[in-house]
């Protein structure tokens, strides 16, 4: 059954025409590209399955309380400044209603240890690098233990490797049965992390095409594991 479903959905902002008429479905485990030129409605479309806007026509289907399972990542790491890497990971878990210290810190800790971020829990995002700051954002999008992770052009701001450690954190979550649609204008990503690429062009869905399972999983540091074929 489909985690989210988008039948007929029309949006405009005011008079512009931003997704006219698209009907699509996402299923758990999926990994799917959202890729198009600028301005192609990609934005817009995450907003819609994200659950933070309505359509102008048509319907946006989900289950009850879907809206709280899920995570977002963005182009930009929205860190709090006067809070440490724990503290910016751990106040997810408030917005989520999860006030209990313990249940935090058991959901905490262990994406420390999965986003290499253990040695730098007590540090400020003012002492951590572009890809570091985006390893935090992405815990705190999945410590709330979403079902769908929502990336808008994540890797935006980071350098080759950084962007491949985040597209590897990412495929990770994938494989344990997370829906993760990723919007990007970089085609390159499609060919090394494998999927399900929608492309729009002009708020329109152009092509809807299944990719090739990936052959293997990669470590948090970006590289290949020992048992996995191919690599990022």
């Amino acid at each position: 059954m489909a985690l989210i479903r988008l039948d007929h959905v029309t949006k405009y902002y005011r008079n512009r025409l931003a997704l006219s008429d698209v009907s699509l479905a996402f299923e758990p485990s999926e990994w799917v590209f959202i890729t198009g030129p600028s301005g192609a409605g990609k934005s817009t479309l995450l907003r819609l399955v994200s659950l933070a806007e309505r359509p102008t026509r048509g319907r946006v289907e989900a289950e009850p309380g879907m809206r709280r399972a899920i995570g977002m990542l963005g182009q930009e790491f929205r860190l709090l400044a006067d809070r440490n890497v724990y503290e910016n990971i751990a106040i997810a878990c408030r917005i989520a209603g999860v006030w209990e210290r313990e249940e935090i810190r058991q959901r905490v800790t262990p994406l420390l240890d999965e986003m290499g971020l253990r040695s730098m829990e007590g540090l400020f995002p003012g002492e951590l690098s572009a890809g570091e700051k985006q390893r935090v954002a992405l815990a705190r999008a999945l410590v709330r233990h979403p079902r769908i992770l929502i990336a808008d052009e994540p890797t935006g701001n980071l350098d080759p490797p950084a962007a491949a450690q985040i597209f590897s954190l990412m495929r990770q979550y994938r494989d344990r049965e997370t829906l993760v649609l990723v919007a990007t204008h970089v085609e390159d990503w499609t060919q090394r992390h494998p999927g399900r690429v929608i492309r729009l062009e002009q708020g329109v869905v152009h092509s809807d095409a299944p990719g090739p399972e990936p052959s293997g999983a990669s470590r948090p540091d970006g590289t290949p594991r020992p048992d996995a074929a191919g690599g990022i």
